[in-house]
């Protein structure tokens, strides 16, 4: 079995370092990628410069493996200059997962939450503009992701979603 991976994707202008899902697809269809990318934008739309890499789930998750790979891609990309700005200038979140708790607290930390995968939390690729610009109709992929794919109580509120839907025997 392959090893399970997460991706980082570093923002030069921002100085964070972001975890995303890993994704084996097409890159065209990549759309927590595209999501997290689109926030990462000048003023004038342009994107900042970023960097994508992959590590060890289970090394991304130890702290101490976590510390000196940050140290590392600190290091690595600022060089000297990072040096006396620390390594918490480089800051980690896991973008998805802290907008879902947001999400789940806005619901009074609901158990049966009423915008389970609606398409108020979907994730799409913010290409709404382009696709009106060229005759597309709106965005609708077989492989949509939602915000719910993060929330703490996802696995709960999909359990209670199945027991409603199947037939009683």
């Amino acid at each position: 079995m392959a090893e399970e991976k997460v991706r980082l994707l570093l923002c030069m202008e921002c100085k964070t370092i972001e975890e995303l899902p890993d994704y084996q697809g097409n890159s065209r269809e990549d759309f927590l990628l595209e999501n997290l990318t689109a926030r990462h934008v000048y003023p004038d739309g342009n994107r900042h410069v970023g960097q994508l890499m992959s590590i060890s789930k289970k090394h991304w998750q130890n702290p101490h493996y976590k510390d000196e790979v940050v140290k590392k891609i600190t290091k690595h990309i600022g060089g000297e200059a990072s040096e006396g700005l620390g390594v918490d200038f480089y800051t980690t979140k896991n973008t998805f997962q802290e907008d879902a708790m947001v999400c789940w607290k806005k619901h009074n930390r609901t158990l049966d939450c009423g915008d389970f995968r609606s398409k108020r939390v979907m994730l799409t690729p913010g290409t709404n503009a382009d696709r009106k610009a060229a005759g597309l109709p709106k965005y609708r992929s077989a492989k949509d992701r939602y915000l719910c794919d993060f929330c703490p109580v996802m696995n709960r509120v999909r359990a209670d979603l199945c027991a409603k839907t199947t037939p009683k025997e």
